[in-house]
């Protein structure tokens, strides 16, 4: 595999230049009902802002266009809502944007918006959450992370717990970017677009009673790789790699608790690609659909399913395709197409 899938909830900030402009620091503390703070930053800055009441607030711009090593930490705990809203600006290289959101609220809120950034850092966590909202923007750049953790990290790139009705949108532009989404629980819902090439994503979605889910991926360009994990019942991966070639798609459902009633499916286009599918794997299951559609030439693809009734479709177009279907327990049906049609 070209890219490394990165197995860690957590990803370190990345060693940058030292500042071009002078160096500004902004420290906020407040405990109380309602707070609220606001930071206006140029040049190469650090902002801190820690808040701890009901309903929490907090907004950082960074804003000088070609600054360097702009940081960013917030961490808010309430009882109500939090609320946090990052900017950095074009241009800002190896900036690193960290938001934690914890307590007993629900509805948390938090974007990132890094314009054009190379090398640069956003990272959410939302502990226990309820109705969560994160929404990280990498545009333009290239060397980037984006991580978004949503359910309780108690072990930090283990098994995420608890939490519901959450929604991720993560967004990268350039090459040599690597975004993950770790969402724990029931209802959750991810959506991951990048746009360049060489580009890394991983989705993680359930645990022994987590269902419900929906992971998103849309892949623009060359050598992209994907790793989707959901477990137990009734969730959805769709992965789609669009104008590029070599590229890697891995969907993993009911790998830990089993799972039924799952649906995976896998869209690529241009040549040498590889699909590989799940379901159930040393754990029984039923009812589960797996699809793998590939135009270009030199594909291959591999799905597994175990259980009962479970569905598999392989359609792949033009010439030098190959397809491995394994299918164990009874009731199961499989229809592969090879070929123009």
């Amino acid at each position: 595999m070209k890219k490394t899938i990165l197995s860690s909830a957590s990803v370190l900030a990345l060693a940058v230049a030292g500042p071009a402009f002078a160096q500004s620091t902004s420290t906020v503390e407040q405990t109380g009902n309602g707070n609220a703070a606001t930071v206006t930053q140029e040049n190469a800055n650090t902002s801190e802002i820690e808040q701890v009441g009901d309903n929490n607030t907090a907004t950082v711009a960074q804003t000088n266009v070609g600054t360097t090593g702009n940081s960013v930490d917030i961490d808010q705990v309430a009882t109500g809502t939090n609320t946090a809203t990052v900017t950095q600006g074009a241009g800002s290289n190896g900036s690193f944007a960290d938001v934690t959101q914890d307590g007993t609220s629900d509805g948390n809120n938090a974007v990132v918006n890094q314009f054009s950034a190379v090398g640069a850092t956003a990272e959410v966590f939302q502990t226990d959450s309820t109705g969560g909202f994160v929404e990280l923007n990498q545009g333009g750049g290239s060397g980037n992370a984006a991580v978004a953790i949503q359910g309780d990290t108690s072990v930090v790139g283990g098994t995420v717990l608890t939490g519901s009705g959450s929604n991720s949108i993560v967004s990268q532009g350039g090459d040599n970017n690597f975004a993950l989404t770790a969402q724990g629980g029931v209802n959750q819902t991810s959506n991951l677009t990048q746009d360049g090439n060489s580009n890394g994503a991983q989705v993680f979605q359930g645990t022994i009673s987590g269902q419900d889910s929906v992971s998103f991926v849309q892949q623009f360009g060359d050598g992209g790789d994907v790793a989707v994990e959901q477990n137990s019942n009734a969730n959805d991966a769709f992965v789609i790699q669009l104008s590029g070639s070599d590229n890697e798609v891995f969907i993993d459902q009911g790998f830990f608790a089993g799972g039924d009633t799952n649906i995976a499916a896998a869209f690529q286009d241009g040549d040498d690609n590889l699909s590989a599918i799940e379901q159930n794997v040393l754990t029984a299951g039923g009812t589960n659909e797996a699809s793998s559609t590939q135009v270009g030439n030199d594909n291959m693809s591999f799905i597994t399913q175990e259980g009962t009734g479970n569905f598999a479709d392989v359609a792949q177009f033009q010439d030098g395709n190959s397809s491995t279907v394994t299918q164990g327990g009874t009731g199961n049906s499989v229809t592969v197409t090879q070929g123009t049609p």
